[in-house]
């Protein structure tokens, strides 16, 4: 007898979507059927009208930035999110660059999360003595800057090419948040000089400053036989670059995130320092390029970067001076479902493979990002008929605050229900766990 059966959905396996009857056998998918076989299970699920989707896989969360996995996991939950990569910098908790850290990191995964996490390593670039540890403990990345990270520190040239070189007998990957500093440094300042806000945000920090970091982390990468991985880009001209580096057999994957492709610069004017980001949102034309590099396969993953913050700390200074970042995670997939398959042309499979399918293979995830037999029983079931308003008072946001970017903007398409290795942990708006999640180490390294 099976724990549980999934039925009467559209199903989207790796090879196209449709009507299939899921069967769940001690966490794992243990059959997909056709809807007319019958058979008995401990617990059923009429999901008619549904679409079942392999459970989202969030690329670049930041969950403990202002937040916790508590209330993080359960926003990730409301989105069809079941599995985390967390970043290693916090706002009120100490960055992940030791194998201590990493160890209270995964005990929080355990007594608080109700999804699955996996964890970045953190790494300075005056300091590789814990690299091998943190590989051994199944860290999926390394994430560094090029560009000022206050405390965390930068990466030059000469500090890359030493990382690189120490990564190489593990092929570990390294993410990479790329702008050049030196030029965000100088167009801010003269936004400051001539008494320009929020609206000159994109300007602050243009799309060359990306470009020319691109540029030299892919020419180092190459050069060391480096893995890496370009987060959070936010132009099409990023990825001219990245495909040129691909055309030379650098092994660079692409990422971009949910607000670069659902707000554009308009928003930033509306919302001021609450959709204030790095690198920024660009133009309607910026947004449009990104999608056709969706759509031709071009970009890998997405991620959230999701970071929330209080009205305090977005309004205590001028728009220069509050921090950079806002929520998102919870609507990776209705809002890709609504722009990207609604109105761009995305299909349903190419939907699950770069929200979920694609990360589990790049941080080497095993069991995730697909719905097969002998993988985790992780699905995000979404109602494409459901056309519905955000609002971050229903949200499980801490803090929630009325000002983000995505507040009363419509969707079409909504998670109603989502599934952690077989169990049941969201339903309609509502938790129904407290306690659920896994540490999800790493098998791509070598060490």
């Amino acid at each position: 007898m099976f724990d549980c059966i999934l039925k009467n959905a559209v199903v989207v396996t790796p090879q196209k979507a449709q009507k299939l009857t899921i069967a769940v056998k001690n966490e794992k998918i243990a059959g997909l059927f056709s809807p007319d076989i019958n058979f008995s299970a401990k617990e059923e699920f009429d999901f008619s009208g549904k679409i079942i989707f392999p459970g989202v896989i969030d690329s670049h969360a930041h969950v403990t930035f202002c937040s916790d996995f508590d209330t993080g996991s359960y926003t990730a939950a409301s989105g069809g999110v079941t599995t985390l990569v967390e970043m290693p910098q916090s706002g009120h908790l100490t960055s992940l660059f030791t194998p201590a850290v990493l160890n209270e990191r995964i005990h929080d995964i355990k007594e608080h999360s109700i999804v699955d996490c996996a964890l970045y390593g953190g790494i300075r670039a005056n300091d590789f003595s814990n690299a091998e540890a943190l590989i051994q403990k199944g860290v999926a990345a390394f994430k560094i800057f090029l560009s000022d990270a206050g405390d965390y520190g930068s990466f030059d040239e000469a500090s890359l090419m030493a990382l690189f070189q120490l990564l190489k007998p593990s092929n570990c990957l390294v993410a990479v948040h790329a702008e050049d500093q030196s030029i965000c440094t100088a167009e801010t300042l003269k936004m400051i000089e001539t008494g320009k806000g929020a609206e000159a945000n994109s300007d602050s920090r243009p799309i060359l400053s990306e470009i020319l970091a691109v540029e030299r982390l892919c020419t180092l990468a190459l050069e060391e036989h480096a893995r890496i991985s370009v987060c959070h880009i936010s132009s099409k001209r990023v990825i001219e670059i990245i495909r040129h580096f691909r055309q030379r057999n650098l092994n660079v994957t692409a990422e971009t995130c949910p607000h670069y492709l659902l707000l554009n610069n308009e928003d930033v004017v509306r919302c001021g320092a609450w959709a204030k980001c790095a690198p920024p949102i660009r133009s309607q034309e910026e947004v449009d390029n990104l999608w056709e590099c969706i759509l031709q396969g071009e970009i890998d993953m997405i991620g959230s970067d999701h970071a929330t913050y209080s009205d305090e700390q977005k309004s205590s200074g001028s728009f220069w001076n509050v921090p950079g970042g806002f929520p998102g995670l919870d609507l990776i997939l209705p809002g890709l479902y609504s722009e990207g398959i609604c109105r761009r042309g995305l299909s349903l499979t190419q939907l699950a493979y770069i929200t979920a399918t694609n990360p589990a293979k790049i941080f080497g995830l095993s069991g995730k990002g697909s719905i097969e037999i002998g993988n985790d029983a992780d699905f995000a079931v979404l109602d494409p008929d459901s056309v519905w308003t955000f609002h971050a008072k229903d949200s499980f946001y801490k803090p929630k605050s009325s000002h983000y970017p995505y507040e009363g903007k419509t969707f079409h398409g909504q998670v109603i229900s989502t599934f952690v290795r077989g169990k049941q942990i969201y339903s309609k708006g509502n938790i129904l766990t407290k306690q659920h999640g896994r540490y999800i180490p790493s098998v791509n390294c070598n060490l």
